[in-house]
């Protein structure tokens, strides 16, 4: 592991994935009081982003394994950010609902792709380093996005924060763009 925190070919790709990451633990965990009042639309909108992201993680996959995964992690990363901009709009239901549905599409290509790139990174024998740092990669997006936003939150408002939040997420197209530039 303390070879992989210093290899750019493997942070550049998992900074992507905790970025999409910190948002869907985002979603999650303060959609229901963001969009309170559309208590429906927020039901919908937590079995949309999930489904969005299983179904577009398969298309990832398909695609990714003709033409090469590391082409979708920053279109992933600028879809997922637009479903959460979209998200901001917490008293509209169709905008929530639509926002998540966004999100989740892209979130799941870069779930699929930040995953398919690491993975042709290294032998079989650091499969488990990979498997590691990219769990690492997901788990703290989640949380450390589910705690900052409820301090931007509360400051700000929901709004704010999930605008403040697609444009925090844009941070990601540094590594990104620059594991293009030099993916080893």
């Amino acid at each position: 592991m303390g070879a992989a925190w210093r290899a750019g070919a493997l942070i550049r790709p998992s900074l992507v994935f905790a970025a999409t990451a910190l948002a869907a633990g985002i979603l999650v965990t303060f959609l229901p009081l963001a969009a309170g009042a559309a208590t429906g639309a927020v039901t919908v909108a937590l079995l949309v982003q999930p489904a969005a992201s299983t179904a577009a993680r398969w298309v990832a996959g398909r695609y990714g394994d003709r033409r090469g995964a590391g082409q979708l992690v920053v279109p992933g990363l600028l879809v997922s950010a637009a479903g959460v901009l979209l998200t901001a709009a917490t008293s509209v239901p169709a905008a929530v609902v639509a926002g998540s549905a966004v999100f989740g599409a892209g979130f799941g290509v870069v779930q699929n792709a930040t995953l398919t790139v690491l993975y042709g990174r290294v032998s079989s024998a650091s499969y488990g380093t990979v498997a590691a740092l990219w769990n690492l990669a997901y788990d703290a997006g989640m949380g450390a996005g589910a705690a900052a936003f409820g301090l931007v939150a509360g400051r700000t408002g929901y709004p704010v924060a999930f605008s403040l939040t697609a444009a925090a997420m844009l941070l990601a197209l540094a590594p990104a763009i620059g594991d293009r530039r030099s993916p080893d």
